[in-house]
């Protein structure tokens, strides 16, 4: 939950974003001055404008995107599974309003479409007027924008799709229906023969419970299932994971290192050492996913 507090003695007069957990403790980000704010249908939408972090985005109190660490949160969401598949064509971004992930993916030349689905429109229209770096992918003939929850239009779609990425982080936001198993089995369903699913699974040092529940509800519906994280300053805790999940056997051991290399030059933080590290888990997070087997 993200808070507005006033200057401390010494700081002029700019503002503070304190970002806690659980309202224990956190991340505070200095403020030069707010840019814009409104509520949706859906949630309060908020922009700030940052020393450190450069423009943030904030959705029902919760900063969920910085221009300082986006394209980290993003390659690292988008990247591994599209390198661990040998040919993406088509692919599905479930809560791609931000533009974030569909800027990435689009920088592999053999994805030919994308739809991008988002429950908040308004999200897309702030992304549009305050990230334009981030929107500049809606604009691409490839690109379909579907406004709708991400359960309903998986649930109705007889599109398969070679990659389905789950950009499900909103605490607090509308989007709980990604995360149930129900959800989860349409992800598999809706895959092609070889396709890939990735779903972010929020900080596993503040929700471990949920990692290990989500990898619960996969194991059954893919034939690989691997979490792997990325460190982020301005996440919860620093950590984010993910988890990477194959319908076929050994999928994920696959590895594309020329289209890799192809696209090394455009990445702030991706790259084959850190797509290979990123799989090698802490021993606290080993147990915690272990628990209860």
């Amino acid at each position: 939950m993200s808070t507005i507090g006033t200057p401390s003695q010494g700081v002029g007069t700019s503002l503070w974003i304190n970002n806690l957990v659980h309202g224990l403790a956190g991340t505070t980000i200095r403020v030069k001055h707010a840019v814009y704010c409104a509520s949706s249908p859906f949630q309060k939408i908020e922009v700030y404008d940052t020393y450190r972090y450069g423009m943030v985005l904030s959705l029902a109190g919760s900063i969920v995107l910085t221009e300082h660490d986006s394209d980290i949160y993003h390659e690292m969401m988008v990247h591994p599974a599209m390198l661990c598949h040998a040919s993406p064509r088509r692919i599905c971004i479930i809560g791609g309003g931000d533009g974030g992930c569909l800027k990435e993916t689009l920088k592999h030349s053999c994805v030919s479409s994308v739809v991008v689905v988002d429950i908040d429109a308004m999200v897309k229209e702030t992304i549009e007027r305050h990230f334009p770096a981030l929107a500049a992918g809606f604009k691409d003939d490839r690109v379909t924008v579907v406004i709708d929850d991400g359960y309903s239009f998986l649930k109705t779609t007889d599109t398969p799709f070679d990659v389905i990425i789950v950009d499900s982080y909103d605490p607090g936001g509308p989007v709980q229906s990604l995360e149930t198993a129900d959800f989860l089995h349409l992800v598999a369903e809706r895959l092609a023969g070889g396709g890939l699913a990735v779903i972010q699974t929020d900080s596993p040092l503040v929700r471990p419970d949920f990692l290990r529940q989500t990898m619960t509800h996969l194991s059954p519906l893919f034939a690989q299932v691997k979490p792997y994280l990325c460190s982020l300053s301005s996440f919860p805790e620093g950590v984010c994971s993910f988890v990477l999940c194959g319908r076929e056997k050994n999928a994920l051991g696959r590895f594309e290192a020329s289209r890799c290399t192809a696209l090394a030059d455009s990445c702030l933080y991706y790259n084959e050492e850190i797509h290979r590290g990123a799989f090698l888990l802490p021993q606290y997070l080993r147990r915690k996913i272990n628990e209860g087997k």
